[in-house]
């Protein structure tokens, strides 16, 4: 696994859609861009920004769910990509250390690190399959 930060948000230019871009941080111009939802995105960004809706947003509501629960964000995983399509899952500590691994959009996933300041790790081979270099970004 290697870790991965939040390179920025991106408009794809075919669809007009956002992408999140993620990027070792070691690699200046390859990111791995994963196509999101518009409410995604504007989480993300907010999270990034270190601000909130005036109504908590899904991921807000999550984060204050595990809060009361005691538990805690571990880590996200980008573990695999199955016909085109990208899978993450996110480990949770339970407030008595027993660990769960939740199956999670990997927009999801960044909008939950990006709050909480988890690591964003992506399997080698999946890292692999998606990297692109984008120049100039």
């Amino acid at each position: 696994m290697r870790e991965v930060v939040v390179a920025g948000i991106a408009v794809d230019q075919e669809s007009g859609g956002p992408v999140l871009l993620l990027r070792d941080p070691t690699e200046k111009d390859r990111f791995v861009p994963l196509r999101i939802g518009e409410a995604e995105a504007v989480s993300i960004m907010l999270g990034l920004r270190g601000e909130s809706a005036p109504r908590p947003l899904a991921h807000d509501l999550l984060l204050q769910v595990l809060s009361a629960l005691e538990a805690v964000l571990e880590e996200v995983r980008l573990e695999r990509v199955e016909e085109g399509i990208c899978y993450a899952s996110l480990l949770i500590r339970r407030a008595s250390g027993e660990m769960v691994e939740v199956d999670a959009r990997p927009s999801d996933s960044v909008a939950l690190a990006v709050r909480t300041g988890s690591p964003i790790l992506i399997r080698e081979e999946v890292y692999a399959e998606l990297v692109q270099e984008l120049p100039g970004f």
